[in-house]
């Protein structure tokens, strides 16, 4: 008899079970989508603090404003001695080096103040050729500007006034940043498909001491200033058209 009765029992007790297990509590349907919904809004909070501005990637080449002197011989000759070290900073008429050739010894001089650089590897004693470079002279009024290779793709997002950021390429050492502004870009192609802007630097920071005339960097255009949240949503409506 108590067998049939646990028998009867365990039907009722399975179908309460279904309803406990199939019926969740309200409460937790509530903090459920509440959890969904906070989590949503925190995405969309952050997304839009991060800026993601779109960007045009390019080269940019750099150019010196005072070409530097160049102090080059005009026939062959002996370099005795050199009274000057690479990148030292001189006046003008400071003596460079003493040269010695055929005629005797003559005493090459610096023909502006400026910075001193050598022009390639030079020695005591070595035979220099005629019209040979010997050193340059990076006057002290200088200044640099970059020239950028717009395509015709991109030639109508790029405007006067928009920031441009440079990497210069270092192996030595770390990337260097800086900091540009577009003056003005060419009504007329130079080339077919290409157009030129060029690029005013801000000379207060640490890369602007390491430009050297004809470098070539790495450059992006900022187009236009969006954030993550304003990038997302426009590549869904573009999706979607």
């Amino acid at each position: 008899m108590a067998k049939e009765l646990l028998n009867q029992e365990e039907p009722v007790h399975a179908e309460e079970m279904q309803d406990i297990i199939g019926t969740p509590p309200m409460w937790l349907y509530r903090w459920g989508i509440s959890l969904v919904l906070a989590i949503a809004i925190i995405c969309v909070f952050i997304s839009s603090t991060i800026s993601y501005p779109e960007a045009i990637q390019t080269q940019i080449k750099i150019h010196s404003v005072n070409s530097p002197y160049s102090l080059s011989i005009k026939d062959s000759a002996r370099l005795i001695k050199i009274l000057v070290q690479n990148n030292s900073s001189v006046k003008k008429d400071d003596y460079l080096a003493v040269l010695e050739n055929s005629t005797g010894r003559k005493n090459l001089k610096a023909p502006a103040n400026g910075q001193l650089i050598y022009a390639g590897v030079i020695h005591e004693n070595e035979q220099l050729h005629p019209n040979q470079n010997v050193f340059f002279i990076v006057g002290e009024n200088r200044g640099f500007y970059g020239e950028m290779i717009v395509s015709q793709n991109d030639i109508y997002k790029v405007k006067s006034g928009q920031t441009v950021l440079i990497k210069l390429r270092n192996p030595v050492d770390d990337q260097r940043t800086l900091d540009g502004i577009i003056r003005y870009v060419t009504d007329d192609q130079v080339k077919t498909g290409e157009y030129v802007a060029e690029v005013a630097f801000d000379n207060h920071g640490s890369g602007y001491l390491l430009l050297k005339n004809g470098m070539i960097a790495d450059a992006e255009i900022i187009t236009a200033k969006a954030t993550l949240f304003h990038r997302l949503i426009n590549s869904l409506m573009r999706g979607i058209k």
